[in-house]
């Protein structure tokens, strides 16, 4: 079904992301809201992504196809597709994501409504093996129930959330100038600042989710290799351009605070985090550019840190790295044994629940043949009974 007006725009910039591809596009093709285009921005992956792509646009011409000539990045991928996009609203979806069936009905509907220039709303993580819990940042952001008519001035938790869980009116990102920063990791974040500040009319609905994949497996997405040097210099380029812009105005330097603690509590504690597995370039850049920056930030941003976490920076500002080493090498053996007894818990459920269903089963049986001797122990009963083993004897040998 092509459409010729659509509402929505989805785009999905596609990097070898083959084994988690039918997933997401069955979650797209499969949406309530049938008046939308699935723009699909191939970025010269080199796996079947292609194939895929060609395949699924055959069954549903709703599938617009981008080639990328060359492998751009997913940031180029996104401006790319921002520039055909026809509907009246844009949305974003990883190709290793998913969403809900009834998703972009439920956010066009609360968008159209309200007038909402845009619309944020929940992340849940989820891995390989099933297991969904709740995304920090968005816990963070303060998703306690439905708000419109709103901005992020009177939310500054907002700030937390730098996912692609947003709806935004193609109006405003064409008015705004919008678009992705090309050509580094993390491009997202400083979008989602910008669109966030923008926006005087803003929504929050957080009874709808986007499933935010965390890759198990060997084939990991770039921002979940923190421990790689280039992962670092562009969260350090984008952490630095979002300061700035935050900077750029009165208004917008009303979020320094919240910035600053979300800084600390996610941005650089996550890097410091990786101090066990990462090169000595990586730990040179750490000390010569992200420490003297941290020795900048106000105390009150350190405030809720836990005690094992505000060690950590202490060992960080102070420079003693082999303790720090020591210290996370120790917490991440730790989580590794916890988070294998909560699989061993999981698995152990799962056969309990079995066994009690098996159990239950059992017991409806018993149930049902004691009713069956009690009724054979009456005489009505018994006379049925035989007439029933009769016939069943006579069918048998006819």
């Amino acid at each position: 079904m092509s459409v010729e007006n659509p509402l929505v725009s989805v785009i999905v910039p596609i990097y070898n992301t083959a084994e988690y591809l039918e997933e997401c596009l069955d979650s797209l093709i499969s949406q309530t809201l049938e008046d939308i285009e699935i723009i699909c921005v191939e970025d010269k992956s080199s796996d079947d992504c292609l194939k895929i792509l060609k395949e699924y646009s055959k069954k549903d011409d709703r599938i617009v196809l981008i080639e990328n000539d060359s492998n751009q990045g997913q940031s180029i991928s996104r401006n790319n597709g921002l520039k055909v996009a026809k509907g009246e609203y844009v949305a974003f979806l990883d190709s290793d994501d998913w969403i809900d069936r009834n998703t972009y009905e439920q956010l066009y509907k609360f968008a159209k409504d309200n007038d909402h220039d845009l619309v944020v709303f929940n992340a849940l993580r989820f891995n390989d093996e099933g297991v969904v819990w709740p995304c920090i940042l968005h816990s963070k952001a303060g998703y306690d129930k439905i708000y419109s008519k709103t901005n992020v001035f009177e939310h500054k938790n907002l700030i937390y959330d730098t996912s692609m869980s947003k709806f935004i009116k193609r109006d405003f990102i064409d008015k705004s100038g919008f678009k992705f920063f090309e050509n580094i990791l993390y491009e997202d974040l400083l979008f989602s600042m910008e669109v966030l500040c923008a926006s005087e009319c803003l929504g929050i609905l957080p009874t709808v989710n986007y499933y935010w994949r965390v890759r198990t497996s060997d084939n990991y997405s770039v921002t979940q290799c923190v421990f790689k040097l280039k992962n670092l210099n562009d969260r350090i380029t984008i952490t630095k351009r979002i300061l700035d812009f935050f900077k750029s105005s009165e208004k917008n330097s009303s979020l320094l605070d919240t910035f600053y603690k979300k800084v600390v509590e996610i941005d650089i504690l996550q890097y410091i985090n990786e101090f066990d597995r990462c090169e000595n370039e990586y730990i040179e850049v750490m000390d010569k550019t992200v420490r003297p920056f941290t020795e900048t930030l106000p105390d009150e941003a350190f405030s809720d840190l836990n005690d094992i976490d505000k060690l950590k920076y202490d060992l960080f500002l102070n420079r003693d790295f082999d303790s720090l080493i020591r210290l996370v090498r120790s917490e991440s053996s730790y989580k590794m044994k916890i988070n294998d007894l909560k699989a061993k818990n999981r698995a152990l459920r799962k056969n309990v629940n079995e066994q009690i269903s098996i159990n239950g089963n059992l017991k409806r049986d018993n149930r049902k043949l004691k009713e069956e001797v009690k009724l054979i122990k009456t005489t009505q009963g018994w006379f049925s009974y035989k007439t029933k083993n009769i016939y069943q004897r006579i069918s048998k040998k006819f």
